[in-house]
């Protein structure tokens, strides 16, 4: 049974996928276009200040510090532990980077180690580990709705089955309009980035000591 969408399933058949991302490249042009000079007579959601980025939180104990790694893999092995290491896709703002962990860092502190959140009680876990959190900013410095977009477009590639968030994301401007099999397309793409920062950057966990 298909894990992914149909969109991504066919990536991780088809290894060459990635050679030709012209498409793919078009797609997020088209959002950057509309969202990097916003019509300021509408009224988008949270205001236009190119405050926001969307984020990847993802599980230590599958990605196995994978950007060290990544030069013996294959690269469909690189990109199937990167997508299943991922349990939640978020918004956040610069002004609160680590917002979403602090939920998850008052239960710990607290030594209450079980919660009714998914999300929260995956970090957790992985804190009981004695690992961290891995806190992947991505697409930084746009406005809310464009962050909101990209957020959706992931989610709606990995299915929101194998996330931790409560519920799918929202899509604005024109990517609202587009048929679900773009929508999907554009997500692959932002996970694809998404992966090359992470392998670039390589693997830093937060730990609860480290959120304030």
């Amino acid at each position: 049974m298909a894990l992914y969408s149909v969109e991504l399933e066919k990536t991780l058949r088809e290894s060459n996928w990635c050679n030709d991302l012209a498409f793919y490249k078009s797609l997020e042009e088209v959002v950057v276009k509309q969202f990097s000079n916003p019509d300021a007579s509408r009224k988008w959601r949270e205001g236009i200040n190119k405050s926001s980025f969307t984020y990847l939180l993802l599980d230590p104990r599958i990605s196995n510090n994978l950007p060290c790694r990544a030069e013996i893999l294959q690269p469909k092995e690189i990109w199937e532990t990167f997508l299943s290491s991922v349990f939640y896709v978020g918004k956040g703002k610069r002004a609160r980077p680590y917002s979403h962990l602090y939920e998850a860092v008052t239960l710990w502190n607290q030594e209450k180690y079980t919660t009714s959140s998914k999300k929260v009680q995956t970090i957790i876990d992985i804190w009981k580990s004695n690992s961290g959190v891995i806190c992947l900013h991505v697409f930084q410095n746009i406005i809310p709705v464009e962050a909101y977009t990209r957020e959706a477009a992931m989610m709606s590639a990995l299915k929101i089955e194998n996330l931790t968030n409560a519920k799918s994301g929202d899509f604005y401007g024109i990517a609202a309009t587009w048929p679900q099999k773009q929508k999907k397309m554009f997500g692959v793409y932002l996970l694809y980035k998404a992966m090359m920062i992470f392998l670039n950057e390589g693997e830093r966990q937060l730990c609860p000591s480290d959120i304030d």
